[in-house]
């Protein structure tokens, strides 16, 4: 049986005829009938599949919103994301500076002293290993022979929180500059005193050594490794331990150096983000306040960054 939805205007010249016992009450009583009769059109099947543009027009639709926003997104970061084939593996990588330094994992590039990269255009070079991290971190720079690069910026994790939105692109199974989002999981501190965070990003091999970026497009760390069997639980190297464990990034890089004894943790902006001897990280610019805690006693100190890049308690 077909339903027959009635039209606002009737609905108002019925409430405006319908006289109460209690005057007081026709008022609230016209506005409710007015509601209703909105209510029904709006969710009359007829309406909904035909619309009205002039309505329609004036509707936010936030779904297409945030895909747009990803879709630029991925456009901005996936030229600066490369394909490393070393012997019969491969992994991701990217570039960091605009003169061909590339910033990726250690176990991507073996002990090879050269790879191959490709870049997202097609393009292929080669690439010389100019450094590998030393202990446990999984981190190593490669050096491609192109004369500009489009480097990504290195400042995502001090905003960084559980829950955060998170994105990578990467080339997981063979997937090359896949795109693929997720939130920060966990943020925590290894044995090994390898500053890690945990993702649900779903990522595979293949993605090791890519980026890890913030809904700003910043890096906030280094794909390194997963849980055998599933793809929703991996993990990624700050990028501030990257300043701290390969000395060219570090000496080379647009970044604040914090100096404190071996150990003292180091806060910005109320936050813990490491420990000393050294720290090293790309913060936004602006007004930064850091604080140690040594012997019992808070030291505190309020900065301008970029104006200053280094810091030291004592």
């Amino acid at each position: 049986m077909e339903s027959v939805q009635p039209s606002k205007e009737s609905a108002v010249r019925f409430a405006s005829t319908f006289k109460p016992q209690h005057p007081r009450l026709s008022g609230l009583i016209l506005a409710i009938f007015c509601a209703l009769a909105t209510l029904a059109l709006g969710a009359s099947p007829t309406f909904a599949q035909q619309g009205n543009p002039a309505i329609l027009a004036e509707i936010e639709d936030p779904l297409a919103a945030a895909e747009a926003y990803q879709q630029q997104l991925f456009t901005r970061v996936a030229p600066s994301v490369i394909f490393i084939a070393q012997g019969g593996s491969f992994g991701s990588g990217f570039f960091i500076n605009d003169t061909g330094l590339a910033l990726t994992n250690k176990h991507v590039v073996g002990k090879a002293k050269s790879v191959t990269v490709v870049f997202q255009d097609g393009r292929k070079r080669q690439a010389k290993v100019v450094e590998v991290a030393g202990d446990a971190v999984d981190l190593a720079l490669i050096q491609v022979d192109i004369k500009s690069s489009p480097a990504l910026e290195l400042s995502g994790f001090n905003d960084l929180r559980v829950g955060s939105w998170v994105g990578s692109v990467g080339h997981g199974s063979g997937g090359i500059w896949s795109f693929a989002t997720g939130m920060v999981s966990n943020i925590y501190v290894s044995k090994e005193d390898r500053s890690l965070f945990q993702t649900q990003i779903p990522l595979n091999p293949g993605a090791s050594g890519g980026p890890v970026f913030d809904r700003k497009g910043r890096v906030a760390g280094v794909v390194t490794s997963g849980i055998l069997n599933t793809n929703s639980v991996n993990f990624a190297i700050r990028i501030d331990v990257a300043f701290d464990s390969l000395e060219k990034l570090s000496k080379d890089c647009d970044c604040l150096t914090i100096r404190a004894p071996k150990g003292v943790p180091i806060f910005v902006n109320g936050r813990a983000i490491g420990k000393g001897p050294r720290l090293r990280i790309t913060p936004t610019a602006g007004s930064l306040e850091v604080f140690v805690v040594i012997g019992g006693k808070m030291q505190k100190k309020t900065i301008s960054y970029p104006k200053t890049r280094e810091i030291t308690f004592k």
